[in-house]
């Protein structure tokens, strides 16, 4: 299954756009709650999106370490400018392979990344952001920022979600379970653009649940984080689809 070159572009072009415009927005809020004396707000905001590039940067080392410092250095620069994502979505569809000596492949690099931005940047930025706005302390550039967030994270979801489902070699594999994007290029294009809305909505909805919860009592935020969680795992578990194995061998 090879994408488009329009499908190309828009995932490549989509993913740079909201990777870059994410980052800057968070920086301008943080920048804002300083300024503002919300010095709580801003040291989450740094801690957030200094955790995001310290373990994007630790991954780009870990992944290509013995290749050299060289090309560490050359990885590690779209972490800094936050153009990260645009390189992986590229390099996945293009078809790259991985190389010798490196950790993994570049779906598995990807989806690593694509993880640490969504869990340690966007999911986080987007409470603290409408933590500030429920108590007052936001305006219309935390709204932004989290609109912002919030579709990063859908679209991070939905490329991981896309890229395993279209991959050849799993299809192969896995015919029961990959194989529900279709074929058609129109409808390949609405399954992705529901999943990046649906998922950006969904997590709106659970940050706003936990925020109000929080207010309240940060017990039943806990509580709410604890069930979510639980359900969530219990599920995999009845499921047998608890265990992962994760194909770090290298080569």
């Amino acid at each position: 299954v090879k994408s488009a070159p329009w499908g190309l572009m828009f995932r490549v072009c989509f993913g740079a756009m909201t990777s870059m415009v994410d980052l800057v927005t968070d920086v301008y809020v943080a920048v804002k709650f300083l300024n503002a004396g919300k010095i709580g707000y801003f040291k989450a905001s740094v801690a957030s999106l200094g955790a995001s590039i310290g373990l994007q940067l630790l991954m780009v080392f870990l992944q290509n370490k013995k290749l050299g410092l060289r090309r560490v250095l050359k990885e590690a620069f779209p972490v800094l400018i936050g153009f990260k994502p645009a390189v992986d979505a590229y390099n996945i569809a293009k078809g790259k392979k991985q190389e010798a000596g490196q950790l993994s492949d570049p779906l598995t690099e990807m989806t690593y990344m694509k993880g640490i931005e969504m869990f340690a940047e966007s999911i986080p930025g987007l409470i603290i952001q409408l933590m500030a706005i429920a108590t007052g302390g936001g305006d219309v550039a935390a709204w932004v920022s989290v609109v912002v967030s919030a579709l990063t994270t859908g679209y991070g979801g939905a490329v991981i979600s896309y890229d395993y489902d279209t991959d050849p070699e799993k299809r192969e594999q896995l015919p029961d379970f990959y194989g529900y994007v279709p074929s058609n290029p129109r409808q390949r294009s609405l399954v992705f653009v529901t999943m990046v809305l649906f998922g950006g909505g969904m997590l709106m909805i659970r940050s706003l649940t936990i925020v109000l919860l929080g207010l309240l009592d940060m017990s039943w935020a806990l509580a709410y984080i604890g069930l979510d969680l639980g359900l969530y795992l219990g599920m995999k578990m009845f499921n047998g689809d608890f265990w992962y194995w994760v194909p770090l061998g290298g080569n």
